[in-house]
């Protein structure tokens, strides 16, 4: 392409994580067009403004060129979209002062799968687009059949290894790739097409090789080799391989579950029959579609849902204003924020904010933390604001992986098997120090299980509540508030169903300890003062309202959480148990609120709901799905405010006494935020409640460095180290910690599969 171009080779660089920093400058100079990563000119780019090479680059830039746009949304293409301004506002500076005025930055986006280019694309970088479409597809197409077949729920896995070892056996006119939505799935998938035995020379050995994120550079390019070459049968993947790739031998594609979008399906359905007649097979239970109220057919004809991005998120905001305020510095430009860039809504207020000298407010100390004096390091691409771990060999050091703190919660736990390219690894410790780090050492092959707990305390207080967005009925409400969400790894379970609980594990070995993660965030609270609201009905339309609505507007299944129990509702600095709530939040740090969508169109969701229980036998969900809605139909669609708050403290049906709260265990150290003031670590001695004097509201005693306080709940919260803290329960009769009676509706282990 480059010769017909008339340009030479040495014209075209490539500049990825896998390419020395070293050769990097030099690339920039010789060539005239460059490929790069999003996450290189992040990270490195825009971090190495001083470099000449990289001044006299950006300085030069005529066109950004964006493959597969599509994929710009969301988490990834929200801080994607702050990278593109900040890389214009550099630009803008550099041409302003240097020899001649440069002509406007050209884009070009290019994508086969997304509904709404034009208006997204302009979101996306703040400039002008004009959409020029292709009603055929011209990429290469054969005959393709496409097919759902049904499992017994639960057996997807047995299912897929299966059909897996008839590719492998009877064998095929090219490979096949199958598709795992979990990084862990993957590596199991792929494992088990070999046995489970241990392979040491995996990659150049083994037929079926896993595929994923978090692997080295050297490693990824050799399955590409493999796959590209034909002397690999297979590839599992998750959504890696998923677009970019134009591989003739993929012959066959499987795909474990209904894909987390029809964007997905679209793209992966697209990596097979390019070369000759191929097969696709979605593999899942039998009601898989109907439960998001379509058949398969329907779903396969259905078009592709529309793009979000996320531009008003104060965490991100923040993130890329301190990282332009370095870059103003390296480039010697005024430190105010740059005019002639499209910054959405309050990012000029975030920047004066986030420059040296500004007044920064608290609530934004963490994530200052993390960034520390590498901004471009502390704030991945894909997360916002949140830690991420090495995975590293005990005794060598030597670097096998990475992921961040909520795959490391739910795949690298203490004590568990991570596998990493068909070989086994044993989970031995977490540094949790400047640079987090999970040390494994070799095991034989063993799946666990994490036991994880949740716990959310929503604020419901008038300050709480976002937007006044909170609506009631007779027995019932809706809101959307700010929340604190605890996820805590207790212990785990083996194939035999045994559990190792952390706090027996830990008297042995001191590494063998409950791992947390605590953020703040935002979500919708159902609260339901019905009887019928409880148990297993409420966990099951929990986790089905988040199904439905996620898959209905196109949000990544990892952003968005539920959960049924364990849930307390602050009203008035009070921590309250209510038993007859459910809560869907985000799980991004500092909230995107992605669950705002679910408030407004909450009536829609659930009509999506009841298309999707009609197919179901369970018959109590169905009733309760209509009760629901009947609940809801009373809802006086207004601003409630106080009004509904109101309705709390008059609601006294509760699945547990009134008697408990859930508190700081005592000697725990948290973080005291006195108003105005920089927060402080202190421990707690015990919570008092005296419901004169303090008119009812929860105050603990608290030693700090030099003498004794005491301190409002509210004005307390986890500190950053999650083994210096822990729950407990207090009883406000007897003023003492003891355990309540069981909750009724527990309904056992609140443990996602991954």
């Amino acid at each position: 392409m480059a010769e017909s171009l008339g340009l030479s080779k040495e014209k075209i660089g490539r500049i990825d994580g896998s390419v020395p920093v070293r050769d990097r400058g030099s690339i920039l100079q010789d060539a005239r067009i460059v490929i790069m990563t999003p996450d290189v000119c992040h990270a490195w780019l825009m971090g190495n403004l001083a470099l000449p090479a990289v001044l006299e680059f950006v300085r030069s830039l005529s066109t950004l060129i964006l493959d597969e746009a599509h994929t710009l949304e969301g988490v990834f293409g929200s801080n994607f979209a702050f990278l593109v301004r900040r890389l214009i506002a550099a630009r803008n500076f550099l041409s302003k002062n240097g020899a001649q005025k440069a002509s406007p930055l050209q884009f070009v986006a290019a994508t086969a799968t997304i509904q709404n280019p034009k208006e997204h694309l302009e979101r996306l970088t703040g400039a002008k687009f004009s959409a020029i479409t292709h009603e055929e597809d011209g990429a290469p197409q054969c005959e393709r059949i496409v097919a759902h077949v049904a499992c017994p729920e639960g057996e997807e896995y047995e299912a897929a290894r299966s059909v897996q070892e008839i590719l492998l056996r009877k064998g095929i006119d090219g490979s096949f790739i199958t598709f795992v939505d979990s990084r862990k799935g993957v590596e199991f998938l792929a494992k088990l097409a070999g046995g489970m035995k241990d392979e040491e020379d995996a990659l150049s050995t083994a037929e079926v090789l896993p595929y994923r994120a978090g692997y080295e550079s050297e490693d990824r390019r050799e399955i590409e080799r493999r796959l590209r070459d034909g002397t690999l049968r297979g590839v599992v993947s998750t959504s890696a391989l998923e677009l970019g790739i134009d591989i003739p031998s993929l012959r066959v594609g499987l795909n474990l579950g209904v894909p987390p979008t029809r964007k997905a399906y679209r793209q992966r359905l697209g990596r097979v029959g390019r070369k000759g007649p191929g097969v696709f097979v979605v593999i899942a239970p039998h009601n898989a579609f109907q439960m998001y109220g379509t058949s398969f057919h329907e779903y396969h004809k259905m078009s592709v849902e529309p793009s979000y991005l996320y531009l008003d998120n104060r965490f991100m905001q923040f993130a890329h204003a301190r990282c332009l305020a370095v870059e103003l510095e390296s480039l010697g430009a005024p430190s105010k924020t740059p005019t002639r860039v499209a910054w959405p809504d309050g990012f000029r207020d975030m920047h004066k904010m986030a420059r040296p000298g500004g007044n920064r407010s608290k609530e934004f100390d963490g994530i200052t933390d993390l960034g520390g004096d590498t901004p471009y390091h502390g704030y991945p691409l894909h997360n916002v604001g949140e830690a991420r771990f090495q995975i590293t060999m005990r005794y060598t050091d030597k670097k096998i992986g990475e992921m961040n703190q909520t795959q490391a919660l739910r795949e690298c736990y203490p004590g568990t098997t991570y596998f990493h390219l068909l070989r086994a690894y044993r989970v031995a410790a977490w540094l949790t120090g400047f640079t987090p780090s999970i040390r494994v050492t070799p095991t034989a092959p063993r799946l666990t299980q994490p036991k994880i707990i949740t716990w959310v305390n929503a604020d419901l207080t008038p300050n709480g509540i976002l937007e006044d967005h909170i609506v009631r009925g007779e027995h019932s409400f809706l809101a959307e508030c700010q929340m604190q969400v605890t996820e805590r790894v207790e212990g785990y379970t083996d194939h035999k169903n045994n559990f190792y609980d952390y706090r027996e594990l830990q008297q042995k070995n001191s590494n063998m300890r409950a791992r947390s993660r605590n953020f703040r965030t935002s979500g919708i609270v159902l609260y339901i003062n019905r009887d019928w609201f409880k148990g297993s009905i409420k966990k099951a339309l929990a986790a089905r309202l988040r199904e439905v609505f996620v898959r209905e507007y196109s949000i990544s299944t990892q952003d968005v959480h539920s959960t049924n129990t364990k849930i307390f509702l602050r009203n008035r600095g009070e921590n309250w148990v209510r038993g007859k709530c459910i809560v869907v939040y985000d799980e991004i740090y500092g909230s995107l609120r992605l669950t705002e969508k679910l408030y407004h169109e909450f009536q829609h969701v659930l009509d999506r709901l009841q298309e999707s229980v009609d197919f179901e036998e369970d018959a109590n969900l169905k009733t309760a799905v209509d009760w629901v809605r009947d609940e809801v139909s009373t809802f006086d669609g207004g601003k409630e405010g106080d009004g509904a708050i109101a309705f709390l403290d008059d609601s006294q049906n509760t699945s547990m006494s009134q008697d408990y709260v859930r508190v700081f265990a005592a000697g725990s150290v948290v973080c005291w935020r006195k108003k105005g003031q920089m927060a402080v670590e202190v421990k707690i001695i015990e919570p008092i409640v005296d419901p004169i004097i303090l008119d009812g509201k929860l105050v603990y005693r608290i030693e700090s460095k030099y003498t004794r306080h005491l301190a409002l709940a509210s004005s307390l919260e986890p500190s950053a180290n999650p083994d210096e803290w822990s729950y407990a329960w207090w009883n406000r009769r007897t003023q003492m910690y003891e355990e309540p009676p069981e909750e009724e509706e527990d309904g056992g282990s609140n443990a996602p599969a991954d």
